[in-house]
């Protein structure tokens, strides 16, 4: 039986988003558990964003605005946490919809009964402009009995080697107090923030629960993040993710040895491996050089893959220069 007086907290980061906010709002208040609340955050939104979510909040006493200068998803995720009232939290793109107008009943009913620190789920692709063609559904190819008893650690290398992880934030329901306590915060001034973020919260969880059906419609649109073609971007978001995956390795390479220790490990190399190799697209010098430089910086990350590639790669770096690898690696793939 429900616990109907449980609150839970929809985070919602707001910016320049006006032409998809109101599907997004309008699923979250179709939810047919009343007990939320919904925080949107307009991160200095120059578009009419910041007047929509004002409208919301006159409608219903359950959504609470706040208008902030822009700083970025990363901070706007933060202010929502620590200004929410639930006793769950969970994050929901502005661009982005709910589909199950019944999802946030049964995510209280699972974190009341399994008393987990957080719940992983999937999610469905649709490209903008067309809502009703599901491109891509993200699989989970293990499910709760398969994972009984397990740490947090084995099951995010049992999700890595059944090619079902995914980092991103809007995937987990959270319990608030298991994020404040082990201080799991998303690290500000970079793309890919919840890269960082979400293996630690399987380092930290005690419990998790999976939810293996499909609710989080996730758009895929033009000049976002994940999209964008624009170099400079480009050239950041490689160098956060490079950076993250040295920065993962470093906590957690310091567990006791373990099969799941070198699962998790091996899948951040590859996540540096993939982004490396993404250097040889960049055009513009120095955009390649600020790349090459941040490779230098973080090239011992090689050293910890479990593929021979990884490890000669290292040596290569090492005797013969990043930009002389890339043109190597660049005729390799052509």
């Amino acid at each position: 039986m429900i616990n109907t007086n449980v609150k839970i907290s929809v985070i919602v980061p707001v910016y320049n988003v006006e032409k998809w906010l109101n599907m997004c709002v309008d699923s979250i208040l179709a939810q047919s558990y009343k007990k939320l609340e919904i925080i949107l955050v307009n991160d200095g939104s120059t578009d009419r964003s910041g007047d929509i979510c004002d409208s919301y909040s006159k409608k219903d006493d359950r959504i609470r605005v706040f208008h902030n200068k822009n700083k970025g998803l990363s901070y706007s995720r933060n202010f929502g946490v620590k200004n929410s009232n639930g006793k769950y939290v969970m994050f929901v793109d502005s661009d982005d919809f709910i589909s199950d107008s019944n999802i946030i009943e049964k995510f209280i009913n699972i974190l009341e009964r399994d008393k987990c620190d957080f719940i992983y789920t999937s999610y469905c692709r649709f490209d903008d402009g067309n809502e009703d063609k599901i491109t891509e559904i993200l699989p989970i190819n293990i499910d709760t009995e398969d994972i009984k008893g397990k740490s947090g650690l084995e099951i995010l290398a049992k999700l890595i080697e059944k090619n079902s992880y995914h980092h991103a934030a809007y995937l987990k329901i959270c319990r608030k107090n298991f994020l404040i306590d082990n201080k799991l915060f998303f690290k500000e001034g970079i793309y890919h923030e919840d890269a960082e973020w979400s293996p630690k919260l399987f380092y930290y969880a005690n419990k998790v629960t999976i939810y293996n059906e499909p609710y989080y419609m996730r758009r895929m649109r033009e000049n976002s993040i994940i999209t964008t073609t624009n170099e400079d971007n480009m050239k950041k978001k490689i160098n956060d993710r490079l950076n993250i995956a040295l920065e993962l390795i470093e906590f957690f390479k310091g567990i006791e040895e373990s099969s799941s220790k070198n699962i998790i490990i091996n899948d951040f190399v590859r996540m540096y491996w993939g982004d490396l190799l993404l250097i040889i697209n960049l055009k513009d010098k120095n955009n390649f050089n600020d790349c090459c430089n941040t490779v230098k910086n973080t090239k011992e990350i090689l050293k910890y893959g479990a593929l021979k590639k990884y490890k000669v790669a290292y040596i290569l770096v090492k005797v013969i220069g990043i930009k002389n690898f890339l043109v190597l690696a660049k005729r390799q793939l052509a």
